[in-house]
């Protein structure tokens, strides 16, 4: 016996049908339980957006992920967004068939501080590096190295010139190290106690580095 659909009275086989329910019908009762608003943290220094419990450049496949944990167990595409609103085909999987719909939503941003933007408004360092010598070549040292901190997703802070040279202030201990060793220099080091974290004594590092 051919359905009929109960809300809308259509029947088979005009309208094909998802369980008790036509096409359009399932469709309308799919979208009543999706979330109409879902939320981004947008860093407001830099404008990555946390995805994956990581903060990323916003795009369109990082925004994707973002909101995926908010739409649930369905399969999710981004088709297009702005910084407000996003439109995603979210799709179920059923005993007959897959179901498909086309989602508005609205985004809301929550701003906050990244941990990188965090640590540069904290003036965060691990390290610093003493640069003495030839001022031409303190300055191309300092290029390259904010280069290189750039590229590893790390950064250059506080430049403090003063009539010896500069001293440069390095958000990660371990990829200073890093530079002056792939760099072949020869640097005087020296630690300076700056706490202890879970029972763990924590240094900052500095290398003393003369350019001639």
């Amino acid at each position: 016996m051919p359905k009929s659909c109960p809300t809308c009275g259509n029947s088979e086989p005009k309208v094909k049908f998802f369980g008790n329910f036509c096409e359009d019908c399932s469709k309308e009762k799919f979208l009543s339980r999706l979330p109409k608003t879902v939320q981004l943290q947008v860093c407001k220094r830099c404008g990555k957006i946390k995805a994956n419990g990581s903060f990323a450049p916003p795009t369109g496949s990082n925004i994707e992920i973002a909101i995926k944990p908010q739409i649930g167990r369905y399969s999710i595409h981004l088709i297009d967004f702005t910084d407000s609103s996003a439109k995603l085909d979210v799709a179920e999987e059923t005993a007959n068939g897959k179901l498909a719909v086309e989602l508005p939503v609205v985004i809301e941003q929550k701003r906050v501080l990244c941990d990188m933007c965090y640590k540069k408004a904290c003036n965060y360092y691990e390290a610093v590096m003493q640069l003495r010598g030839n001022n031409y070549k303190i300055a191309r040292f300092i290029e390259r190295v904010t280069r290189f901190f750039d590229v590893n997703n790390e950064f250059v802070g506080e430049v403090d010139y003063n009539s010896d040279g500069a001293d440069v202030y390095l958000s990660n201990k371990r990829l200073a190290q890093a530079y002056i060793s792939k760099n072949k220099m020869h640097s005087t080091n020296s630690y300076t106690l700056s706490g202890v974290k879970n029972g763990k004594r924590i240094y900052k590092n500095t290398y003393a580095l003369r350019l001639e």
